[in-house]
């Protein structure tokens, strides 16, 4: 028997540990599906496959239980992870705090798709630099991998993301912390498919994400659980 998981690239990487040692533990192979899940829940609709489903933010979850793809009662949270602001290696701008993406040729990537849309906008509204750091604003990134690459590959000077993604790639990004009344967080989760064979199956592959043997993949990528 094996379940088959989907998740969003940039929270599969402890994800994919902990399928490895559910498998030692009980024999029962988890394949872990890394992608967008907006292009997951494509194919869920297409061909009723699947089991499990793994996001960066609950309300990307909302949105498939809403739809009927995911059941309600079966969903878990994983861990948090926690904003800040990306910059490359060495940090060449020298972008210490949130006020220095607002200034002039200082250039910012923001995420409109996955688990980041409006992360840019809680951050700054609590600071009072919403129109400031917006006009800096040069990448409209399509997901978490795509604002990674625009800071790798200098077309943005900082970007806001997670706190997990320097864990992901740290020979090229460093994070600048965000002080403490400016920080969002946003819950990793994971839940059963209504098209689900292995309902029962799933969910002890749930518990077993809760237990401090997993949970101990996900703080040593950055989660907070």
């Amino acid at each position: 028997m094996k379940l088959v998981v989907y998740s969003a690239s940039a929270v599969a990487s402890p994800l994919v540990g902990a399928a490895k040692l559910f498998r030692e533990r009980t024999g029962v192979e988890v394949q872990v599906v890394a992608g967008k899940v907006r292009d997951h829940l494509v194919d869920i609709r297409a061909t009723k496959v699947g089991d499990l489903i793994s996001s960066g933010a609950e309300q990307v979850i909302d949105a498939a239980e809403a739809e009927g793809l995911v059941l309600k009662e079966a969903r878990s949270s994983l861990g948090l992870r926690r904003s800040v602001i990306l910059v490359q290696k060495c940090n060449p701008k020298n972008i210490r705090a949130l006020e220095d993406l607002a200034r002039d040729g200082v250039t910012v990537s923001i995420s409109v798709e996955g688990c980041l849309p409006g992360v840019w906008d809680d951050i700054c509204s609590r600071a009072g630099l919403v129109d400031e750091v917006r006009r800096n604003i040069a990448v409209l990134a399509d997901g978490c991998g795509a604002l990674m690459r625009s800071v790798n590959l200098k077309q943005a000077d900082a970007g806001f993301g997670w706190n997990a993604f320097v864990k992901l790639i740290p020979e090229t990004l460093e994070a600048v912390e965000l002080p403490e009344r400016l920080q969002v967080f946003r819950s990793t989760n994971i839940g059963i498919l209504s098209c689900s064979k292995n309902v029962g199956l799933a969910k002890q592959f749930i518990s077993f994400l809760r237990t401090e043997e997993a949970k101990t993949l996900y703080r040593e990528m950055g989660w907070i659980t």
